[in-house]
């Protein structure tokens, strides 16, 4: 950022190394060896990955071995980090599918626990634990028939919690959309 070079991201108990090459990736694993035997710092190699990100052009050359206190990191294509998927391949599709999981577990939940609620109570929830999606607005790079099945699983979702089943026509419950966030209104703000 602006002079300044940034190769590592740092959280109270996460750490993300970033370097443009093998080798420097590999002389931030020995820096933060160093660090973590004078500062008293244990690092978990088993819960730690190494996820390259290569152009076209790089995806047949090998790939070294990365190593921290001794034991080999694993290269990974998808990795969840804070709670969001991140793919080599710079695709936003495993997140969504992730949201998507999200939704019908909490919008399930929500009608297992409240069915006996009335309507306004249900949407109610239904705002406050299902139209919330976190990390939506990093999104820019997904297939069109992802996120149209989390269209699907929203309006599903929402046609459960009016009372109506899945398989009607979504015309007999327009009226929802007043009632509620509509998922490609919720998407376009961010």
């Amino acid at each position: 950022m602006n002079c300044h070079l940034i190769n590592h991201i740092m959280y109270p108990d996460d750490l993300v190394l970033i370097s443009p090459s093998s080798a420097g990736l590999c002389q931030l694993l020995r820096e933060c060896e160093k660090f973590g035997m004078s500062h008293d710092v244990k690092y978990n190699a088993k819960k730690s990955a190494v996820m390259i990100f290569r152009s076209a052009t790089l995806k047949g050359c090998s790939i070294p071995e990365f190593k921290l206190k001794g034991v080999t990191l694993h290269v990974v294509a998808t990795y969840k980090y804070l709670g969001s998927y991140i793919s080599d391949d710079l695709s936003d599709d495993d997140d969504i599918n992730r949201q998507r999981r999200t939704l019908y577990v909490q919008g399930n939940i929500i009608l297992r626990k409240f069915s006996m609620c009335f309507l306004e109570v249900k949407l109610t929830l239904f705002r406050s634990y299902c139209s919330p999606m976190y990390g939506v607005q990093l999104w820019w790079n997904y297939k069109k028939s992802t996120l149209n099945r989390l269209h699907i699983a929203y309006h599903n979702i929402l046609k459960l919690f009016i009372g109506m089943s899945k398989y009607e026509s979504q015309l007999l419950g327009i009226w929802c959309i007043d009632l509620c966030v509509d998922l490609i209104a919720l998407l376009t703000v961010f």
